[in-house]
């Protein structure tokens, strides 16, 4: 009877495996895990990201609706040191490996480490795959510095948690890679297999009370400089600093909230006298309501070798009616480095299918 016990248990897990289901069978004492890691069916999700516009702006969408983005995610662990994250990108442009990387969990020192291709840790924003901010587009000094759809490298990144006396969370973190190619970024461009990018990031979480709660971020990166930008054997550097506050009531979490964000970026190419740009955007959304939530954003980018400024202003009202779903109208106004302005009205709708990981707060 004890045989035939056991082997009961031993197919039902295998049946349990083979589709795909958690199992939970109990044999001997022991308990199966139902949420243990599962390299054959990692967790998968699709993000897509359908836009309509309208106006005289043609510079992020010239089409009258499209299917912006699908954003196809891989999560698991493959063993209880590692995880592997990978984001796969498809739009009109074709499909892409948006990220891909391998992060080792527990290094010596608290530490962790990534290989492989993924978001630089420039700033906050950055950070954030396209489909998942609040807007229709990118800030202008994201475009500017940054490109399109923001830098990425593909390389090693290595984190720590600092110890400090006010046991406050302080994070540092280093990237190396290779620089993304010029129809990538705008910046940036490597010659030769030893020009690579180098980053570093420092960032700071201050708690300031049961509500609310701050985070301040200076970053810094260095590479070969697009010789159309800067020259022959020239190389851009660029400092961002960023702040963002949450605020959110305890009491009446799921109705009321606030988040601010702000980013100044500095670029400056590395010979004697190099003149220097800057720019920045500013951005509030305040959920006023448990599906509705309105924002506005001002940005500002300043164009190579010239004091002239382009300058930008949006607004937008956000209906959420679940998680999985958030749909939006936002209206932009855009004065070029020319003194003429660029208006764009927006509607986006974003929709999630299966779980999806959170992003760096």
């Amino acid at each position: 009877m004890r045989f035939r016990g056991s082997v009961a248990l031993w197919l039902c897990a295998a049946a349990c495996v083979a589709a795909g289901a958690p199992c939970a069978v109990q044999a001997q004492g022991q308990v199966a895990p139902s949420n243990s890691p599962s390299v054959a069916n990692p967790a998968t999700s699709v993000i897509g990201w359908f836009q309509g516009v309208a106006g005289n702006d043609t510079t992020t969408q010239t089409e009258p609706f499209l299917l912006r983005e699908a954003e196809i995610g891989f999560q698991a662990a493959v063993d209880p040191f590692t995880r592997a994250d990978f984001f796969l990108s498809a739009g009109p442009e074709g499909l892409d490996v948006e990220e891909g990387y391998i992060v080792w969990l527990a290094l010596p020192g608290s530490a962790q480490a990534k290989v492989g291709k993924f978001r630089a840790d420039l700033g906050k924003f950055n950070r954030t795959h396209p489909p998942e901010t609040p807007f229709a587009d990118r800030p202008l000094s994201t475009v500017a510095f940054l490109g399109g759809e923001g830098l990425s490298t593909i390389g090693v990144s290595l984190s720590t948690i600092v110890p400090n006396p006010l046991h406050l969370y302080w994070d540092v973190t280093a990237n190396i890679g290779t620089p993304p190619d010029s129809g990538r970024g705008p910046l940036f461009q490597a010659d030769s297999r030893s020009d690579l990018l180098a980053l570093g990031r420092t960032s700071l979480f201050v708690p300031l009370h049961e509500s609310a709660d701050l985070n301040l971020g200076l970053s810094y990166v260095n590479a070969l400089a697009n010789p159309a930008l800067r020259g022959e054997g020239n190389r851009a550097q660029v400092a961002v600093g960023d702040v963002t506050m949450h605020w959110k009531n305890p009491r009446r979490s799921i109705y009321r909230s606030l988040l601010v964000q702000g980013e100044v970026t500095i670029e400056q190419g590395s010979s004697p006298g190099a003149p220097r740009r800057n720019g920045g955007f500013g951005y509030a959304v305040y959920q006023l309501a448990r599906q509705w939530k309105i924002g506005t954003r001002v940005d500002w980018t300043q164009a190579p070798g010239s004091s002239a400024r382009e300058r930008g202003g949006l607004a937008l009202l956000i209906w959420q009616p679940s998680e999985f779903s958030t749909l939006s109208v936002q209206g932009r106004r855009v004065r070029g480095f020319d003194g003429a302005n660029r208006d764009a009205a927006f509607f986006k709708w974003t929709f999630n299918i299966g779980p999806h990981g959170a992003h760096p707060y």
